[in-house]
């Protein structure tokens, strides 16, 4: 049986409290933040962005602030992975304000190199943040439905929903062949560790390639023909909806107006 902890975001999608939220106005308010945030010239709208993205996640949503922080978790380290490697530089001698000696040369750091990371970091966070308001409250039938109106590609909008799809069928042959090498002591030190890793990924492309072929004749026995089609449930905008993106607005003029005073 399949469990919210191995599906974690179809989970949040499916019991969320903004769920029945027109789809479209939330991808457009996620996009509208986004651009906003990307076209920023200061702090203090990204920190916004991402407070405010926050508390629609976990107050509107009813998604717990300890979930929600674990689910930034995971770009947030790549994200501070990438800034890192963006704001660092190289040289022969300490010429920055952190200087880290490597032995053959330094790794440093300079007060426009850090302050271009923090730019970095903070954008891409908050991005991230207004994204999450889309993919923990929307099943992915639904925003694949939004796409279709959109007139995208059909034959880009189905690979993209099926490759989603097997993500989570991959993931979950993981885990159990995880489970399963657990229980026979596979992991008990690093080498042993090593040599189970190794036989999982190659039994995982066998159980992929099986898998693939299992889950097409489903689709075919479904009377699939090339097309995938989903239910589409017609989500009017509330006041509520609408007046949300008003206040994000407002406080976002107010930020600028107060800014370049």
């Amino acid at each position: 049986m399949h469990t919210h902890n191995h599906f974690p975001i179809d989970y949040y999608a499916y019991n969320s409290a903004i769920r029945n939220w027109n789809t479209s106005y939330k991808m457009l308010f996620a996009l509208a933040a986004i651009i906003i945030v990307i076209s920023s010239d200061n702090f203090f709208i990204p920190v916004y962005t991402f407070l405010f993205m926050g508390f629609v996640n976990t107050y509107l949503a009813r998604l717990s602030t300890r979930k929600y922080l674990k689910a930034v978790k995971i770009p947030f380290l790549f994200i501070l992975l990438g800034s890192i490697a963006a704001g660092a530089g190289f040289s022969k001698a300490a010429i920055g304000i952190i200087n880290l000696d490597i032995g053959f040369t330094y790794i440093y750091f300079t007060k426009e190199n850090i302050t271009l990371m923090l730019n970095i970091i903070l954008k891409a966070i908050s991005a991230a943040s207004a994204m999450y308001l889309v993919t923990l409250s929307t099943p992915a039938g639904e925003i694949i439905t939004a796409l279709k109106k959109l007139h995208l590609p059909g034959i880009f909008i189905e690979l993209m929903y099926l490759i989603y799809r097997y993500i989570f069928i991959l993931s979950d042959g993981v885990h159990k062949m995880h489970n399963a090498g657990v229980a026979r002591l596979g992991y008990i030190n690093f080498r042993t560790s090593c040599k189970s890793f190794s036989i999982m990924l190659s039994n995982l492309l066998i159980v992929s390639l099986k898998n693939s072929r299992n889950y097409y004749n489903a689709m075919e026995a479904r009377c699939y023909n090339g097309s995938l089609g989903f239910y589409n449930e017609n989500k009017k905008i509330s006041k509520l909806q609408a007046l949300l993106f008003l206040i994000y607005l407002l406080f976002l003029i107010i930020f600028k107006l107060a800014y370049t005073m």
